[in-house]
């Protein structure tokens, strides 16, 4: 791949000038810089009771192992980026399973541990997916959710076209159509990504005031706190410095709300899903209205009830109609089962989702429909493409979520949170040496 030309493509002419105009602001010969503004993103988490994840191409790690030993060491995650910084898309699936092998190989060399992978553009296929999951990575955050937070009528159209190209690069998609929760597929947890990030606000859309950014970044926030989804944010380290104010107005925004939002590495979101996938509620019926319900779940398990009455146990409120459930044992008297009824027709598939998702589920008949919260039949399943199976989950998620019904089920975040918030970040170059060797390792892999 000629990474020149690439950049020119998906970026346009004007802005890959610009980009090379700031490498040398941005970029050392040396490492300081650059590690001046991991600690300054480690720091600012710090200080709020995180730490981030940061993805790194194996190369580069190669080059650098002991300053990523040095942020490790200080409570980042590391995750892989490739092994070089090219676009996956651009590889068959052999030369994609080699060049992960091969990033495995130099994390292991270095003794960096990673659970997940993120795409260099956020260029995934679901040969990526098959790769990822072959070669034992928990997770992978590669899927842009785009919300529209940001007015472009009010830019140049010079500016519009820089920033329509990088939705076109990430494959984005809106947050309308998109769950904004972790799901797995099979055993690879995948885990969204939300922009516009750093580099599409700072550098495509001119958006230099890091007030103005931080507002920007906070309305997302807002919004993934409104729908009780994940923020995942990717700050590029190269404007760690350039954006700490807007990073600071993020967190303090995130901690204003409210309900508690959590802080959380991807990888300790990754641990938290998966523990939370196993968690069941199940029901016997007692008549008259009555259940016993026996939550099988861990300590952290967030337990929502709405519409019902729960006997002789504290409840709290929690958000809107719903009360947190303080026991894991307990009566409910309701006007209907507060569960999701499922038809004989509809495929495992959308009965696992909805499990894993938090939900009670139980397949009845259509005659038993009016017994329920609400009856799904859906005997397409979540259907067949990825762009297919993303709407169908985002909307059961919003079907389900709107419902003014008695239901039972297990909110998405541990210890009570509303929303969960990732703070990200590529390190796809530590000097202005790593920046500049891109162009002869793209073009040699």
């Amino acid at each position: 791949m000629n990474l020149v030309s690439f950049s020119i493509r998906t970026k346009g002419a004007h802005n890959f000038t610009r980009r090379l105009g700031t490498v040398f602001t941005r970029f050392g010969v040396s490492e300081t810089p650059i590690r001046h503004a991991l600690h300054c993103i480690i720091e600012s988490l710090r200080q709020y009771g995180g730490a981030p994840t940061f993805f790194i191409p194996a190369v580069v790690l190669d080059r650098h192992p002991a300053l990523i030993s040095e942020i490790a060491h200080d409570g980042a995650e590391i995750g892989v980026h490739g092994y070089v910084h090219n676009d996956y898309r651009t590889l068959s699936k052999g030369e994609q399973y080699k060049q992960t092998e091969q990033a495995i190989s130099v994390f292991q060399k270095n003794t960096i541990p990673y659970q997940g992978f993120r795409n260099p553009y956020l260029g995934w296929t679901q040969e990526s997916l098959d790769v990822y999951a072959s070669l034992g990575f928990h997770y992978e955050s590669n899927v842009a959710v785009l919300h529209d937070v940001v007015d472009l009528s009010s830019f140049s159209p010079l500016l519009q076209s820089g920033f329509a190209k990088s939705l076109k690069l990430f494959q984005a998609v809106p947050c309308t159509v998109y769950a904004l929760r972790p799901h797995f597929e099979a055993e690879l947890l995948r885990i969204p990504t939300s922009i516009p990030d750093d580099e599409m606000l700072f550098d495509r859309l001119r958006i230099t005031d890091p007030q103005e950014v931080g507002r920007v970044w906070s309305r997302v926030m807002q919004h993934v706190y409104d729908i009780g989804g994940l923020y995942t944010l990717n700050l590029h380290p190269e404007r760690g410095v350039l954006c700490k104010q807007a990073l600071d107005t993020l967190l303090s925004y995130a901690r204003s709300r409210p309900l508690p939002v959590w802080l959380a590495r991807i990888g300790d979101i990754a641990k938290w899903w998966t523990e939370r996938r196993a968690f069941r509620l199940n029901m016997r019926s007692l008549g008259s209205h009555r259940w016993q319900i026996e939550a099988v779940c861990t300590p952290r398990a967030t337990l929502l009830a709405r519409h019902l009455t729960i006997e002789d146990q504290p409840v709290t409120p929690w958000y809107g109609s719903d009360m947190c459930v303080q026991s894991h044992c307990f009566t409910v008297r309701a006007t209907c089962c507060p569960c999701i009824g499922v038809s004989p027709q509809t495929p495992q598939q959308v009965l696992d989702f909805l499990y894993e998702q938090g939900y009670l589920v139980v397949r009845c008949s259509v005659e038993e429909a009016h017994s329920y919260a609400m009856y799904l039949d859906e005997p397409e399943g979540l259907g067949t493409t990825c762009e297919k199976q993303a709407k169908r989950r985002s909307a059961l998620v919003q079907r389900i979520e709107a419902l003014e019904a008695p239901l039972l089920y297990f909110g998405c975040w541990p210890n009570g949170n509303r929303a969960a918030l990732a703070i990200s970040g590529d390190i796809d170059s530590v000097t202005v040496q790593d920046f500049f060797l891109r162009i002869v390792e793209v073009f040699q892999h």
